[in-house]
């Protein structure tokens, strides 16, 4: 049987969103995987698999540092001997490289050298720092979209036979569809329009308020609900600013920071439509979130985006403000023509079954029993 180790260090985050929520979709597969022995590390440390497996029951690696400390004073590093005759899969930056004997890396955008300008000085730094030589030292690099596979072979020459396109996913846990189906039983909630994502400058949440100000009137009709955490480059500060300029009633716009899974899930299912506005992404899982969910989303044409859910889009150019609301108004007509249909729990799993994970973890599982 092939060993196997997959680096797991970002699902040491306490809260879950982008790449520990992928990280946390494929361990959860190769913990059921009978054909390959696949063991679980931070950098060069081996984990307990049972550690791994809280951590995906509590969907969060709150007090995973503790765990390290201890792994520490164990010795319980991976033997360079164990290592050179394994393959490691690293699905985030690789902090060593050709400790294992075969490595792959997973690519999700190069948005920090292609934008710039909307990242932080440190992040660009640490992909930067990384990125050239974690390709170079890898024998296979899986990519989350035609896109950012284009990208890295047009900016980093690698070849097609060292690239392969792995499929994002939905989960979604029925306890928690019921519950968002029940939440506006015997209620007229006001309508309301979400917006998810972390909030930085990439997403474009300002060009909400460049509609807002020339169309007063939309935001009467409904509440605008930014789902996500505060991110970086003061981008909520901005958005408040832009807000205040608006003529909008500070009422009709919320920020509800970060939330569960479950709460978003929620959010996003009883909201009229949802807007991603996004400029450039290396995939857009809230789109295809939301398209599981039965949610037309007025999407930004940019980059990856067209890929995810064409039938559930309404496109747009994110630079233009004129085609988002022309935009706008159709999704509003087409979420119009629904809205009084309702849905059931086995409309929303019927639709987030063929979208399942398992397109993800597959060409991953592929390559390591090729070795």
């Amino acid at each position: 049987m092939r060993k196997a180790y997959l680096e797991v260090g970002a699902m040491f985050e306490d809260s879950w969103t982008g790449i520990a929520t992928v990280i946390a979709s494929i361990a959860a597969r190769a913990m059921e995987d009978k054909e390959i022995d696949w063991s679980f590390c931070y950098e060069t440390l081996d984990l307990p698999r049972e550690r791994v497996q809280q951590m995906l029951d509590q969907r969060s690696g709150l007090g995973g540092l503790g765990l390290l400390g201890s792994r520490i004073w164990q010795a319980t590093e991976i033997a360079p001997d164990v290592a050179a005759q394994a393959t490691c899969v690293y699905p985030n930056v690789k902090p060593m490289r050709r400790f294992f004997g075969r490595e792959a890396s997973v690519v999700y955008d190069l948005s920090t050298l292609l934008t710039p300008q909307f990242h932080a000085a440190a992040n660009i730094g640490h992909f930067a720092d990384h990125i050239r030589g974690d390709l170079e030292t890898s024998d296979h690099i899986f990519c989350i979209s035609e896109a950012t596979k284009s990208d890295v072979k047009a900016y980093f020459g690698v070849t097609e036979e060292k690239l392969s396109l792995i499929q994002m996913g939905v989960a979604f846990d029925p306890v928690d569809v019921t519950a968002g189906l029940l939440t506006l039983t015997g209620q007229t909630p006001e309508p309301y329009v979400a917006i998810v994502g972390t909030l930085e400058p990439r997403k474009n949440g300002s060009l909400v308020f460049d509609y807002l100000i020339q169309n007063p009137a939309f935001a009467s009709r409904y509440r605008i609900v930014f789902i996500g955490r505060d991110g970086w480059l003061e981008e909520k500060e901005r958005l408040l600013e832009r807000l205040q300029d608006s003529g909008v009633g500070p009422d009709r716009v919320m920020f509800t920071g970060y939330v569960s899974d479950a709460e978003k899930l929620a959010l996003m299912l009883n909201s009229a439509f949802c807007i991603y506005p996004s400029l450039f992404e290396g995939y857009g899982l809230p789109v295809l979130e939301a398209a599981a969910l039965g949610k037309v989303t007025v999407c930004s044409n940019s980059s990856s985006m067209p890929e995810v859910a064409p039938e559930a889009c309404v496109f747009f150019n994110p630079l233009d403000v004129f085609e988002f609301g022309q935009a706008i108004r159709i999704a509003d007509l087409r979420a119009s023509l629904t809205r009084s249909a309702g849905q059931s729990l086995a409309d929303v799993m019927d639709r987030a079954a063929p979208l399942s994970w398992d397109a993800c973890y597959a060409p991953i599982a592929d390559w390591v029993k090729q070795g």
